[in-house]
């Protein structure tokens, strides 16, 4: 009997060492997150803290308004054998929504939902975060399923309405997108014409310099032409009155009176009778 109390109070107070709270814990929930903070920081330095005392050391981080340090908390304790994974990915989640890091939210809720699907609570948040990112499709879509899940939940008639905005402002943004892709159609299609045209202009304006080049060098072959034509009609002419000068300065030295002429009177046989042949 006396083995079996001493089993029972090993019992009881191997449950009561699990589940009691730490003083770090315990000043959280006290509303002392600067305390807290103090004490589960050493608490885990130590050794000596639980698997939880990395959510309530983030949730102390946040409380105090260091949310960059909240998610560094949570963070590190994603990666700690034994802790709510599910919880501190959601808490991390939150802390970037309050950075407004909508993104990286997202990442975290998703997270979250990985380690269990049916956690309404992250999916609405990340509803929440791709609504605050611009993501509308994603919005609508978590906030659709939320609904299926949570049919009697407390925000469904705001959800529902924001369904409906967002569905307006998708068709908008459709169109909008429509619009925008023909005007950029249209442009591409006047860019292209404008090109076309500035191309059969510049061929033109070859072809004219192309022509008119043709044209003076024509020109200025007929003209080398004609000059050397005229160029060769003067040294024609020229040669033709050198040649008569020349003739006409022996000519003149060529004494042609008959008085000055030589008879040779020497050389002449006299013939005294008219000659007769035998």
């Amino acid at each position: 009997m006396k083995k079996v109390f001493v089993s029972i109070s090993i019992l009881f107070l191997c449950l009561f060492t699990l589940y009691a709270e730490s003083e770090g814990e315990l000043l959280f929930k006290q509303n002392k997150p600067e305390e807290a903070v103090f004490i589960l920081e050493k608490e885990i330095a130590d050794g000596t803290a639980s698997a939880a005392a990395w959510n309530y050391l983030g949730l102390s981080y946040y409380q105090l308004g260091d949310y960059e340090k909240s998610i560094e908390v949570f963070q590190k304790g994603l990666s700690v054998s034994g802790t709510n994974k599910k919880v501190l990915a959601f808490n991390a989640g939150n802390s970037c929504f309050s950075l407004k890091n909508y993104e990286k939210a997202c990442d975290y809720f998703s997270l979250a939902l990985k380690a269990d699907s049916n956690y309404s609570n992250a999916l609405l948040n990340r509803a929440n975060s791709y609504l605050m990112a611009g993501r509308y499709k994603e919005a609508c879509e978590d906030y659709e399923v939320y609904l299926i899940k949570e049919p009697n939940g407390g925000q469904n008639e705001k959800i529902i309405r924001i369904l409906e905005l967002l569905r307006e402002e998708q068709k908008r943004i459709e169109e909008e997108e429509r619009i925008a892709r023909e005007e950029e159609a249209r442009l591409a299609e006047e860019e292209r014409l404008m090109q076309e045209e500035m191309a059969r202009l510049e061929k033109e304006r070859l072809e004219k310099e192309a022509a008119e080049r043709e044209e003076r060098e024509r020109l200025e072959a007929e003209k080398r032409a004609e000059e050397e034509r005229i160029a060769e009609e003067k040294r024609r002419q020229n040669e033709e009155r050198r040649r008569r000068l020349l003739e006409e300065v022996a000519n003149s030295l060529q004494n042609s009176d008959s008085t000055n002429l030589s008879s040779g009177a020497e050389d002449i046989m006299s013939y005294e009778s008219e000659g007769e042949l035998d």
